[in-house]
């Protein structure tokens, strides 16, 4: 055992082990939905990050209506149960799951500071135009590929660019958005 200031004796809580798990497991997926018809009520066991491509109506979480449209982008926690309603015109959706530890671990890195992401009652939200809209929707193709392509098992890729969704969420969002 070497001595404490030695480089190869690491602190008992360094971060660079807790940030760079090679063997960390990223379940992150994603996928794009058209919605025509109201929905199941649902509830998940980890974060929903919800986009919504195009289309109008309505979602309906833990009994409250939130009106959707195009560019917005909703953090859904596991106590929101939700439920999607299209108007005439069916709603264009990109839906991303990720679990809560994974969520905890993005939100504990330090370099991100996604300190003021809170899950509340009301869904952290952001309407989203012009270039963040573009970038965003661009995010999540990449993301939306990269899950189909590795088949739900997960990886880096899918984590970073989740952490840029959380990114721009942290930018973004708008706390008086449903006031």
């Amino acid at each position: 055992m070497g001595k404490k200031n030695n480089i190869n004796y690491l602190p008992l809580f360094a971060s660079s082990p807790y940030y760079s798990k090679k063997e960390f497991q990223f379940p992150i997926t994603a996928v794009n939905k058209t919605v025509a018809n109201t929905s199941v009520l649902k509830n998940n066991s980890g974060i929903t990050l919800l986009y919504v491509r195009g289309g109008q109506g309505k979602i309906i979480i833990n009994t409250r209506e939130y009106p959707v449209q195009r560019g917005l982008l909703m953090v859904l926690g596991t106590y929101h149960y939700y439920q999607v309603q299209p108007d005439e015109i069916p709603l264009e959706i990109t839906k991303c799951r990720l679990s809560y530890d994974t969520f905890l671990y993005m939100a504990a890195n330090p370099y991100y500071r996604l300190y003021e992401l809170r899950l509340n009652v009301d869904p952290i939200s952001c309407l989203l135009d012009g270039r963040m809209l573009i970038r965003t929707e661009q995010v999540l193709d990449e993301l939306v590929a990269v899950t189909a392509k590795h088949k739900h098992q997960g990886g880096e890729t899918e984590f970073f660019l989740c952490m840029k969704l959380m990114g721009i969420m942290q930018k973004t969002h708008n706390n008086d958005l449903w006031k």
